[in-house]
C-alpha cells in the first residue's frame, strides 16, 4: 500500500515539476517575439484492478501544447502585410511630396518669372538687357524641370532597391520556413510537437508577412506558403526562390520573377514573372502600388505640363519675327514618344505613335496589346481601357495617334508600352541662349491711314502657323456701296474676296478679314475713303507683339481639355499628390491601429499574462509541496511497516 501511495506522490510531483519548468518557460520568454503560450496538458492514470475496485495510480504529464490560434495568426499576419504595404507606400509618397515642394515655388515659380520675362520683353522689344534676362529665367526653368526628372529618376531607383533587398529577405525566411518544415516533421515522428520549432515557423511567416502578402496552408505538419494568385513559395520541404529582373514591358523598373529550378539561364521568353497585380501587400505591394500607381504617372503628368510649355512657347515663337527680322525658330526642345516593344514578344511588328497636338498632349502612359484580332488600349496605372485597333489601321486615343502592325506581323499577347511624356523632364532644354532669337515682333503691321476722317480703327494683325506675307494688304471703305474693297484676295468668315469685290460692312458688328494666315478686324464707323493697312513688318525691332502673345499663353488654357493653364495644370499636379499623400497617411495609420487590435486579441489567447502565470508558479509550488508530504508519508508508513518485523 505504502508503495502505491508512494507511487501517487512521485507522479503528482513529477506533474508538478512539468507545471513549474512550463510556468518558468512561459515567464523568461514573456518578451520573446513570436513566443505561444504553453500549457501542460495532465490526464489520470490507469487504475489498478482489486477486487474492491480499480484503485488510482496518479497523475502522467501527456505533453505541453501551445495556445495558438490558427484564426488570430492569420488575421495578424493578413493585417500585417496591409499594414506594411500602407507603411511602405506612404514613406514612398512622402518623399515624392516633399520633392516637388509648394505649388507656389519651383516650377510653378520658374514659369511665372518666364512668362514676366516674356512681358519685359514685350515692352522694350529691342533691349537687349530684358532678351537675355529671358534668356537667364529660360535655363533657370531648364533646370528646375531637369533637376524634377532626376529626382523621379533616383525615386525609381530607390524602388528598385528596396526590391532588391526585399526579395532578398523573403528567400531567406520562405528557405528557413522550408528548412523547419523538414526538421518539424522529423521532430513530430515521436508523436510530440515541437513547441519552439513551431514558434519559430510562425514568427518567419509574420515576417515574411512584412515583406509580401502570402497565404498559408497547413498540410500535415507542414506550411505550404503561397504569394498572388497561388503562386508557390515553399511547399513542404521545397522553396520556390524569387529574384528581380529587368520588366519586359519597361527596362527601367525592376520586377520579380522566380529563380530557374535547374539552373539554366534564363531569357525572357522563358522567364516566369509574377504579374504586378499579384504582388500585393507587405512592403513589396507597397513599392509596386507607388511605383505603378503614383510615381510614373506623376512623372507623365508633369512631362505632359513640360511638353505643352515647349510646344505653346515654340509655336508661338515661330509665328513672329526675331531681332534680326527672321522667323522664329524654337526656343525650348523636348523629348520624342518613347515606345517599348516587350521584351517577351513573338513578333517582329511594333506600334508607332505621336502626338497629335503638342500644346495638349495625353497626360498617362498607354499599354498595347495583341490579343489576336485586334490591340487593346490600356492605361498601365488604373488598368482602364481606352480603346482598341484594328491591325494596320490607326486610331487617336486621348490625343495619341497609334498606329498598329499588320497582324501578320505579330503574335497573340505580345505589347507594347507608349509613354508620350515621361522622357520629357530629362530631355527638357534650350535650343538658343541667344536673347536675339526670341521673335517678338509680329510679322505684320497694322495701320490707319492719317487722311481717315471716321471713327474707325484696326486691330493689330495675328498670324497663324503657315502664314506667307509677300505684299501688302490694302482695305478701303466706299460709302456708297457701303463696304469695303481690297486690293489682295481676302477672305471673311467663309467667303472668299477678289481684288476689287465688295466686302459688306456692318459696323455694329465689325469685319475681320484674313489673307495667308495672317489677320486684323476693322471696327467702328468708317468715313468714305478711309483706309486700313495690313504691312509686312519690315525692320520693325522695337515691336514687342509677337512677345506679348508670347507672355499671354500665361492665361491660354490648353491643357486639360481646355480647362487649365499651364500654371493651374502644374497647381493641380501638386495638390493631386499632396491629396494621395494625405490620403496614405490616414490609411497607414488605419491599418497601424488594426494591426494592434489584431495583435491584442492573438496576444489575449496566446501571449503570456504574467500575473496568471505568478498565480501557476505558486500553484505548482504548493503542488509540488503537496505531494512532497505525500511521499514522507508514504516513507513513514514503510518504516513503520519495518519496524513491525524487527
Amino acid at each position: 500500500m505504502s508503495n502505491n501511495i508512494f507511487s501517487i506522490g512521485l507522479s503528482g510531483l513529477n506533474a508538478a515539476q512539468w507545471g513549474l519548468t512550463t510556468t518558468g518557460q512561459n515567464i523568461s520568454n514573456a518578451a520573446t517575439p513570436g513566443y505561444t503560450l504553453e500549457k501542460v496538458q495532465y490526464q489520470e492514470s490507469s487504475g489498478q484492478f482489486t477486487g474492491s475496485g480499480y484503485l488510482g495510480n496518479g497523475v502522467q504529464a501527456v505533453t505541453v501544447t501551445r495556445q495558438y490560434s490558427q484564426y488570430l495568426t492569420t488575421q495578424v499576419n493578413n493585417t500585417q502585410a496591409s499594414s506594411s504595404a500602407a507603411s511602405t507606400y506612404y514613406t514612398m509618397i512622402s518623399q515624392l511630396n516633399n520633392l516637388v515642394g509648394d505649388p507656389t515655388k519651383g516650377i510653378a515659380q520658374g514659369i511665372t518669372n518666364y512668362f514676366s520675362g516674356l512681358q519685359s520683353v514685350a515692352n522694350s522689344a529691342s533691349s537687349t538687357a530684358a532678351r537675355q534676362s529671358l534668356m537667364s529665367s529660360a535655363q533657370t526653368l531648364v533646370d528646375q524641370i531637369n533637376s524634377a526628372g532626376e529626382q523621379y529618376d533616383q525615386l525609381r531607383q530607390s524602388v528598385n532597391t528596396q526590391l532588391n533587398s526585399a526579395v532578398s529577405q523573403i528567400n531567406s525566411y520562405s528557405q528557413q520556413i522550408a528548412d523547419l518544415n523538414k526538421q518539424i516533421n522529423i521532430a513530430s515522428a515521436s508523436g510530440q510537437q515541437p513547441n519552439q520549432l513551431l514558434d519559430q515557423r510562425d514568427q518567419l511567416v509574420t515576417n515574411l508577412s512584412s515583406m509580401i502578402g502570402v497565404q498559408v496552408v497547413p498540410q500535415g505538419n507542414s506550411y505550404n506558403v503561397f504569394i498572388g494568385n497561388g503562386q508557390p513559395l515553399v511547399v513542404g520541404n521545397t522553396q520556390y526562390g524569387l529574384q528581380t529582373v529587368n520588366s519586359p514591358s519597361d527596362p527601367s523598373e525592376l520586377t520579380i520573377a522566380f529563380q530557374s529550378r535547374d539552373g539554366s539561364t534564363q531569357t525572357p521568353q522563358n522567364t516566369q514573372y509574377i504579374d504586378n497585380s499579384a504582388l500585393t501587400g507587405g512592403v513589396v505591394g507597397g513599392l509596386i502600388s507607388f511605383r505603378t500607381q503614383t510615381l510614373d504617372p506623376a512623372q507623365a503628368q508633369l512631362g505632359a505640363i513640360t511638353t505643352s510649355f515647349a510646344n505653346q512657347l515654340n509655336d508661338q515663337n515661330s509665328l513672329g519675327l526675331d531681332l534680326n527680322g527672321v522667323k522664329g525658330g524654337d526656343l525650348f526642345a523636348s523629348s520624342d514618344v518613347n515606345i517599348i516593344s516587350n521584351a517577351r514578344n513573338q513578333g517582329t511588328g511594333t506600334v508607332s505613335a505621336s502626338i497629335v497636338d503638342g500644346t495638349q498632349p495625353p497626360t498617362n502612359d498607354f499599354t498595347v496589346t495583341f490579343d489576336g484580332s485586334k490591340f487593346n488600349v490600356t492605361d498601365p496605372a488604373t488598368g482602364n481601357s481606352l480603346g482598341t485597333i484594328d491591325p494596320g489601321t490607326d486610331q487617336t486615343i486621348n490625343g495619341l495617334k497609334i498606329t498598329a502592325p499588320a497582324a501578320t506581323d505579330v503574335k497573340q499577347g505580345d505589347s507594347f508600352t507608349i509613354q508620350p511624356t515621361r522622357a520629357a523632364l530629362d530631355n527638357f532644354k534650350l535650343t538658343t541662349s541667344n536673347g536675339a532669337a526670341v521673335a517678338a515682333a509680329s510679322p505684320a503691321v497694322t495701320s490707319a491711314a492719317s487722311a481717315n476722317t471716321g471713327t474707325a480703327s484696326i486691330s493689330s494683325a495675328t498670324v497663324a502657323a503657315g502664314y506667307t506675307m509677300s505684299a501688302d494688304i490694302k482695305l478701303t471703305y466706299n460709302a456708297s456701296l457701303p463696304g469695303f474693297t481690297s486690293d489682295t484676295p481676302v477672305t471673311v468668315g467663309t467667303t472668299s474676296y477678289g481684288i476689287g469685290d465688295t466686302i459688306p460692312y456692318d459696323a455694329s458688328k465689325g469685319l475681320t478679314v484674313t489673307a495667308n494666315g495672317i489677320s486684323a478686324t476693322i471696327s467702328g464707323t468708317p468715313k468714305d475713303s478711309d483706309a486700313f493697312t495690313i504691312a509686312q513688318n519690315k525692320g520693325g525691332t522695337s515691336d514687342g507683339s509677337n512677345a506679348l502673345a508670347m507672355a499671354n499663353l500665361v492665361s491660354s488654357k490648353s491643357l486639360n481639355g481646355g480647362n487649365d493653364t499651364l500654371t493651374s495644370s502644374y497647381a493641380g499636379y501638386i495638390n493631386t499628390i499632396g491629396n494621395q499623400t494625405n490620403q496614405l497617411k490616414a490609411t497607414s495609420s488605419a491599418q497601424t491601429a488594426l494591426l494592434t487590435q489584431a495583435t491584442t486579441a492573438q496576444q489575449s489567447v496566446q501571449g503570456v499574462n504574467l500575473n496568471e502565470e505568478a498565480a501557476n508558479l505558486i500553484q505548482y509550488q504548493q503542488l509540488y509541496q503537496a505531494n512532497s508530504k505525500v511521499i514522507q508519508t508514504a516513507a513513514t508508513l514503510f518504516q513503520s511497516l519495518l519496524g513491525m518485523f524487527n
